[in-house]
């Protein structure tokens, strides 16, 4: 194993700025690492934690350094599973999650989607989608599990807390990340073959101070969340509302590109955008705005309730050229994202933000976009959109301008590659957007390859 770089402090609190993806997800790593006695972490999660913490040091590092903490990070990963580590499964998961959040925010995605997938495989072989599963619900078959689970039993609240929220971890990454560039989940969590019967995450102090009773048991997590029934038991944990507007993301995104590829479906199927709709807009209702006494950090928070309302806006955007309905709703719920933005980017507690929110904000920016060309008068003359528009042109300008100050703010790779898209946003109200809009479309869809 090699020594932490000089640069790296692997202090308790040295790694409370991780993606907000991951959040507290070390926190047993952190008091592993730092203890003089006991098992260490593998090392495939000691060198990505390496590499984080050299992301997140206040020191400027020599580009060779950074090459070589990503090599040593990814050779530790081959023979992880291999080592004689009583957490080798759940700590590997995380060395995954950590490396795919590192490659996401860089830009760098067929290795972040590598190591997503490779995540997620673990999580579905070890059944970690199954925690808690009532094997006595009507219709669960031997088939339905794909994998026992971990072979030892958690020892407490805290441990078994860890693996949930390790599941949910991956599959909130997955969804996100491979719904944005087009791809199908890792974690089909549709399908019979890999539903979600693990219960909603919670923060890891939650386990512990209310531990889940002994006879406690789950089913159908995700589906009778979209059902719109009712979840009575914790459901205003701040990491299950953020899995919750993950797995919202990922069903208005492909469901709207569903009825749009098959315009049949509205006629037949009518009720079904609207169904999402009403549990989108009923999940935002009901998550507290942000606010810096919360048990979550303003990060996390800013990140998850952006995220609920990106859902909206790729539940409606497909629709927005022909139906004034869905133009105004997909508008409002940009406008949302900009006023968060406006808000508490100012004076977020740290530098570092999710790249998750790059993603976001661009494609706030993009419903923008769309809406400035319309106003121009290039956008579909349908009568349906001659009624007075949502917001002006002048408001859409400064729309466009709060989110370029945001990205201003919080600069990395990611962001870099997707700013002079929001200046192009920012400069299409002026006298000639025709250019501008011919030479953002393309670069758009390149960016949201799975978002038509």
């Amino acid at each position: 194993m090699h020594p932490a770089p000089s640069s790296v402090q692997l202090s308790p609190s040295g790694f409370e700025d991780v993606p907000q993806v991951v959040g507290h997800m070390l926190e047993r790593f952190r008091q592993e690492v730092c203890r003089v006695e006991g098992e260490r972490p593998i090392f495939a999660l000691l060198n990505a934690s390496y590499l984080w913490g050299m992301q997140l040091s206040a020191s400027r590092n020599p580009p060779e350094q950074e090459a070589i903490l990503i090599s040593r990070a990814i050779q530790s990963s081959a023979p992880a599973l291999s080592e004689r580590h009583p957490q080798k499964i759940l700590q590997y998961m995380q060395s995954l999650v950590l490396l795919a959040n590192y490659f996401y925010r860089a830009g760098r995605v067929m290795e972040a989607r590598y190591h997503t997938t490779a995540a997620a495989s673990l999580v579905l072989s070890n059944g970690l989608h199954q925690i808690r599963m009532d094997s006595r619900y009507p219709g669960i078959s031997g088939t339905a599990r794909l994998s026992d689970p971990l072979a030892r039993s958690p020892c407490d609240a805290a441990e078994e807390g860890e693996r949930i929220n390790a599941f949910w971890t991956v599959l909130i990454l997955d969804a996100f990340w491979n719904t944005v560039h087009g791809y199908p989940s890792s974690i089909p969590f549709t399908t019979s073959m890999a539903r979600v019967d693990t219960p909603w995450p919670r923060l890891e102090e939650e386990y512990s101070q209310a531990p889940f009773d002994r006879d406690f048991r789950s089913s159908l997590t995700i589906d009778r969340f979209l059902s719109g029934a009712p979840d009575n038991w914790r459901n205003h944990s701040a990491k299950g509302n953020f899995a919750k507007a993950a797995v919202l993301f990922e069903r208005a995104t492909f469901t709207a590109l569903q009825f749009k590829n098959n315009p049949a479906l509205r006629q037949s199927q009518p009720g079904t955008l609207m169904s999402l709709s009403t549990v989108i807009r009923k999940f935002i209702q009901d998550i507290p705005p942000p606010h810096r006494d919360a048990k979550s950090s303003v990060n996390y928070q800013l990140c998850m309730l952006s995220l609920a309302h990106a859902a909206e806006i790729q539940l409606f955007f497909p629709f927005a050229g022909n139906d004034a309905f869905s133009r105004s709703r997909a508008l409002k719920a940009a406008k949302a994202v900009v006023d968060l933005i406006e808000v508490w980017v100012p004076s977020l507690e740290v530098d570092y933000i999710d790249p998750m929110l790059a993603m976001i904000w661009t494609d706030c920016c993009r419903v923008f976009c769309d809406e400035a060309k319309r106003l121009t008068g290039q956008g579909s003359s349908h009568s349906d959109l001659r009624q007075p528009p949502p917001f002006t042109q002048r408001e859409i300008r400064t729309f466009c301008a709060h989110i370029i100050a945001g990205m201003e703010a919080h600069r990395f790779p990611l962001m870099g590659k997707l700013h002079y898209l929001l200046s192009f946003c920012h400069a299409i109200t002026e006298s000639s957007p025709e250019l501008q809009l011919r030479q953002v479309k393309p670069e758009f869809d390149k960016i949201y390859s799975g978002i038509k």
